[in-house]
C-alpha cells in the first residue's frame, strides 16, 4: 500500500507547465460535433464524430514534427474508422465478437500500428448499436478524426520548425548545465548522473527530431555537423570532470579552480545563447576566458619548472586547457551555425511507402487477448447494460509489467470515479446535453493539457471521456454512475488476477545473457583504447552503453515481477559500467602513449582480460579462478609518474624546458592518463566483482 501511495504521488506530480492551448484545441474539437449534433437533432451522429475525434487525438504525439504528426494522426483516424466498421459488423454474433475483440487486442499488442484507439473503437462500437448503416457510421467517425487532425495541424505553416528548435534548445541547454557542473567542485554521483542522463536523452531526442525533417542535402550535412559538434562537447565535458578531480588532488589550493569555474561558466553561457537566441555575441567573451585560463596554465607550468608547484598539477592543467580549447572551438562553431540557421521549406508532409511492420514479441499479447476475451464472455453471461466499462478497463489496464498494471488499475478507478460521479452531479444539478457537453469539454481541456506533464491527471480526466462519449445518448443518474464505477473496479480486479496468474517469471533467467553481453562489450571497449582509433572507440562506447541499458531494462522488469526484486549489486554494476565508459572517454582525450609512458597498454589489456574472464565465469556458472596482476600494475602506474616527473625536471634543469622530448611526451600522457586509467581500472574491478558468480 505504501508503494502504491508513493507511485500515485509520482504520477500526480506536475513536471512542467500544462499545455493549455493544446488542451483547449482538443476540447473544442471534441465538443464541436457534440454541440452540432444536439442543435441539429442528430445527437447520436454527433457523439460518434466526437468519439472518432477523441480516438484520433488519443494517438497524437505533440512533440513530433508536424509532418510526422500528420502521418500519425491520419493513420490513427484510419485505424479507428476500420475498428468502428469491424465493431458494427460483429454485433449480430456476441460470442464471435468476444473472440474477435480479444484477437484484435492481442494484435494491437503485437503490431503498434493497431494501436489502443483502434481496439477501443472495436469494443465501444460493438456495445453501442446504431440505426445508422455501416458506411455512414464509418464516414462520421472518419469526419471526426479528420476534423481534429486539421485543427491540430492548422498552425503547421508558422510552427513547423518549433519541434526542431525545441529539441535543439533542450539539447544545448542540458549540455551547458553539464559543462558548468564539470568545471565546479565535484557533485555527488546522483546529481552528476541526473545531469548526464538529461544531456544524453536530449541529444538523442534532437537527433530523432532532425531525422524527421525534409531538408536540402547541404542543410542535412549542416544538421549532422551540428549534432557531431554537440557530441564532441559532451565527450570533452566528461573528460574535463575526470581531469579536474585529479588536478584538485595534486594542487588543492591553487587559484586555477576559480579561473576554471569562470571559464566553464562563460562557455556554458555562450552555448545557451547560441541554442536559445541563435546568436554569437557571447562567444568572444568565452574565448577570452579560455585564453585567460591558458595564461594561468603557463604561469603554473613555469612555477612547476622552478619546483614551486607540483609538475603533475601543471601537466593536468595543460590537459584541461586543451579540453577547454576544444570545447571553445565547438561552442564557437555552434554559435556560427545557429546564427546561419537551417532552412526548412514549408512543404507538405512526405508520405513514404509502407515499411515492414515492427512486431512486438513476448507473453503480453497472449495475456491481453485472453483477458479481453474472458472479460467479454463474463459480460455476455451477465447481460450487463454498462458492460463496456468492464471490458475497456481490462483492455487499457493490463500492461506488460505487473506493477505497471497495479498502478494503471488504481489510476483507472480514480479517473472513472471522478468522471462518472462528476457527470452525475452535473446532470443532477443541471440536466441536459448542453451541460454534459460542458463537463466533457472541461475534462478534455484538463486531460489533454496535463497529458505531457502529469500522467496521473491525464488519466483521471481523460479516462472517462471515451466511455462518456459512447454513452452520450444514454441517461445518467446516480445508479448508472455507481454501476460504472463498480464495473471499473471489477475490471481492474480481473486485470490484476490475470496479470498475477499469467505473468511469466523468466526475467531473472535472462539476466545471465545480459550480464555476459555487458561484460564482453566493455572488455571490447577497453581493448579498443589500445589502438586509440577515435571512431572505433566511440562505436565500442555506443555498443557498451546499449548493452548496459538492456541490462538495466531487464532489472527494471525483474523489479516489476510479482514478488520480484532486482539485486542491488547488479544496479551498482550498471552504474560502475557507466563510470567505466566515462573514464574511457577521458582517456581518449589525453595525448597518445609513447615508449616512455609506462604500463598503459599492459593495464588496458589486463582490464579487458579481467572482464572477459568474469564474462566466461558468468556464462558457465563456474567461479573465477585465474589470478592476474591488475592490482600491482595499478600501483606501478603511480611510481612510473613519479619517475617520469623527476626525469622531466632534470631535463628542465638542463635547459630543455621548451623542447618536446620523449620524456616530456611520456609525462604528458602518464600524468593526464593516470586518473582515467585508475578510474577505469577501479570501475572494471568493481564491475567484475559485482557481476561475478556467487558461491
Amino acid at each position: 500500500m505504501r508503494r502504491i501511495a508513493g507511485a500515485l504521488r509520482g504520477d500526480f506530480a506536475v513536471a512542467a507547465r500544462p499545455a493549455w492551448g493544446y488542451g483547449l484545441l482538443c476540447a473544442v474539437a471534441i465538443c464541436l460535433p457534440l454541440a452540432a449534433g444536439v442543435l441539429t437533432g442528430h445527437v447520436r451522429e454527433g457523439a460518434t464524430a466526437a468519439l472518432g475525434g477523441y480516438l484520433t487525438v488519443f494517438g497524437d504525439a505533440p512533440g513530433l514534427p508536424y509532418g510526422e504528426r500528420a502521418r500519425k494522426l491520419l493513420r490513427t483516424a484510419f485505424m479507428a474508422t476500420l475498428g468502428v466498421g469491424l465493431g458494427q459488423l460483429i454485433q449480430p454474433w456476441p460470442w464471435l465478437a468476444a473472440v474477435v475483440i480479444g484477437l484484435v487486442a492481442a494484435a494491437g499488442a503485437v503490431w503498434p500500428v493497431i494501436s489502443v484507439p483502434a481496439v477501443l473503437a472495436v469494443a465501444l462500437t460493438y456495445f453501442a448499436p446504431s440505426e445508422a448503416g455501416l458506411a455512414a457510421r464509418m464516414a462520421v467517425t472518419a469526419a471526426g478524426g479528420l476534423l481534429i487532425t486539421v485543427l491540430v495541424l492548422v498552425l503547421w505553416p508558422v510552427r513547423r520548425l518549433q519541434p526542431l528548435r525545441t529539441a535543439f534548445e533542450e539539447a544545448g541547454t542540458a549540455l551547458a548545465d553539464l559543462l558548468v557542473a564539470a568545471g565546479r567542485a565535484p557533485l555527488s554521483d546522483e546529481s552528476w548522473e541526473s545531469l548526464r542522463r538529461r544531456a544524453v536523452t536530449t541529444h538523442d531526442a534532437a537527433a530523432r527530431a532532425f531525422s524527421l525533417y525534409r531538408v536540402s542535402q547541404e542543410d542535412d550535412r549542416a544538421l549532422e555537423r551540428l549534432l557531431t559538434t554537440l557530441d564532441r562537447i559532451f565527450r570533452e565535458t566528461i573528460a574535463l570532470r575526470v581531469l579536474r578531480a585529479a588536478a584538485v588532488q595534486e594542487d588543492p589550493d591553487g587559484r586555477w579552480a576559480e579561473e576554471l569555474d569562470e571559464t566553464t561558466e562563460a562557455l556554458a553561457h555562450a552555448l545557451r545563447e547560441a541554442v536559445t537566441l541563435g546568436g554569437q555575441a557571447a562567444a568572444p567573451e568565452a574565448m577570452d576566458a579560455v585564453g585567460r585560463f591558458a595564461d594561468l596554465n603557463e604561469e603554473v607550468r613555469r612555477a612547476a619548472h622552478a619546483r614551486r608547484t607540483p609538475l603533475p598539477a601543471a601537466v593536468l592543467l595543460g590537459q584541461i586547457r586543451r579540453c577547454l580549447d576544444r570545447v571553445g572551438t565547438a561552442v564557437r562553431s555552434i554559435s556560427q551555425q545557429a546564427e546561419e540557421a537551417v532552412e526548412v521549406g514549408p512543404r507538405l508532409p512526405r508520405f513514404t511507402r509502407p515499411r515492414l511492420p515492427v512486431l512486438s514479441t513476448g507473453h503480453h499479447p497472449v495475456r491481453l487477448g485472453l483477458a479481453v476475451t474472458l472479460a467479454m464472455a463474463l459480460m455476455l453471461l451477465a447481460h450487463e447494460h454498462y458492460a463496456k466499462w468492464f471490458v475497456v478497463t481490462v483492455l487499457v489496464s493490463l500492461r506488460p509489467a505487473y506493477r505497471d498494471t497495479v498502478d494503471r488499475v488504481t489510476l483507472r478507478v480514480v479517473g472513472t470515479a471522478v468522471g462518472a460521479v462528476g457527470a452525475a452531479v452535473v446532470l443532477a444539478v443541471a440536466p441536459g446535453h448542453t451541460y454534459l457537453i460542458v463537463f466533457i469539454g472541461v475534462c478534455a481541456l484538463l486531460g489533454f493539457a496535463f497529458r505531457g506533464v502529469s500522467y496521473g491527471y491525464w488519466t483521471m480526466f481523460a479516462t472517462p471521456l471515451s466511455l462518456m462519449l459512447s454513452d452520450f445518448t444514454l441517461p445518467l443518474d446516480w445508479g448508472a454512475a455507481a454501476a460504472r464505477v463498480t464495473l471499473t473496479v471489477a475490471g481492474g480486479a480481473l486485470a490484476l488476477v490475470v496479470a498475477r496468474l499469467l505473468w511469466p517469471r523468466g526475467h531473472r533467467a535472462s539476466l545471465t545473457g545480459r550480464i555476459v553481453d555487458t561484460l564482453e562489450r566493455h572488455a571490447a571497449l577497453v581493448r579498443s583504447l589500445v589502438d586509440r582509433d577515435p571512431k572505433a572507440v566511440l562505436e565500442r562506447i555506443s555498443d557498451a552503453s546499449e548493452a548496459a541499458r538492456l541490462l538495466g531494462d531487464s532489472l527494471d522488469r525483474l523489479d516489476k515481477e510479482p514478488g520480484g526484486s532486482a539485486p542491488q549489486r547488479l544496479r551498482d554494476a550498471v552504474t560502475a559500467a557507466r563510470r567505466l565508459r566515462d573514464n574511457a572517454l577521458a582517456l581518449l582525450a589525453v595525448p597518445a602513449p609513447v615508449e616512455e609512458s609506462g604500463p598503459t597498454v599492459t593495464l588496458l589489456d589486463m582490464v579487458a582480460d579481467r572482464l572477459e574472464d568474469v564474462a566466461e565465469a558468468v556464462r558457465t556458472g563456474r567461479p573465477l579462478t585465474r589470478a592476474d596482476d591488475l592490482d600491482r600494475v595499478l600501483d606501478e602506474l603511480g611510481a612510473q609518474v613519479d619517475r617520469l616527473t623527476e626525469r622531466r625536471l632534470g631535463e628542465v634543469d638542463e635547459g630543455a624546458a621548451d623542447r618536446m622530448t620523449g620524456v616530456r611526451r611520456g609525462v604528458m600522457h602518464a600524468v593526464a592518463a593516470r586518473p582515467a586509467l585508475r578510474g577505469l581500472g577501479a570501475e572494471a574491478l568493481g564491475l567484475a566483482s559485482l557481476t561475478a558468480p556467487r558461491a
